[in-house]
């Protein structure tokens, strides 16, 4: 069960983190500032999105030493087990988490407050609750109509051939197309816009699409 070092698709508070390696410990996991949010993805902007639950923590202990994340959704007695985790530094804090706690077919990830349990590899445990309510408007409406139905800050990822983000941040008038991101990201291979909204809670990513320099 490997961990997966951050690389892109993270949400928006941790998109730019940059990773760094840290040294082990033996204590028991100290968690806090949970960061929750709801990740609505469309395929096509002719299609309703496909939603996911993304969980971080910051850390005070190694996140390399955590074993694997169990959620659990207390009013619904909903239970995942995450164990392939993403682990993010910057320079003052590190996080450790999971982007794809998904629910059935036709089910929506629901409100409530939500058991978040950490486990080490020397099976030391830590858990935390976080209380989720989030904007539901986008299980509903397809991409083409979300800039009309939902309120949030338009953001522009810019990813090169490894498929690495070289540009997070507004969708400038300088990036308002795909020559404009070309000439100032020559090595711009695709984009990808998000409306971020609720302060991080809700996150809905656009199709991905080409950096094609005559567009």
């Amino acid at each position: 069960m490997g961990k997966t070092f951050f690389k892109n698709n993270l949400v928006s508070l941790l998109a730019v983190l940059a990773v760094t390696f840290i040294s082990c410990s033996n204590t028991v996991p100290q968690i806090h500032n949970t960061s929750c949010s709801v990740i609505f993805d469309y395929s096509s902007y002719d299609d309703f999105p496909k939603a996911r639950l993304s969980i971080f923590v910051e850390t005070n202990s190694n996140p390399r030493r955590f074993d694997s994340i169990i959620v659990t959704c207390d009013q619904n007695e909903y239970v995942w087990e995450a164990t392939d985790l993403i682990l993010a530094a910057d320079d003052k804090n590190t996080y450790c988490g999971t982007t794809n706690l998904v629910m059935p077919a036709n089910e929506q990830i629901p409100f409530g407050e939500y058991t978040i349990t950490f486990h080490q590899s020397d099976d030391e445990q830590e858990e935390i609750k976080r209380t989720l309510v989030y904007d539901k408007t986008p299980y509903t409406v397809k991409g083409k109509d979300l800039s009309q139905n939902f309120y949030g800050e338009k953001m522009l990822k810019v990813y090169n051939s490894e498929n690495e983000i070289i540009y997070y941040g507004p969708r400038t008038a300088e990036l308002k197309d795909a020559r404009g991101i070309w000439n100032n990201y020559p090595n711009a291979v695709e984009f990808q816009e998000s409306w971020i909204g609720q302060n991080g809670t809700v996150i809905c990513n656009m199709p991905l699409e080409k950096v094609v320099p005559g567009n």
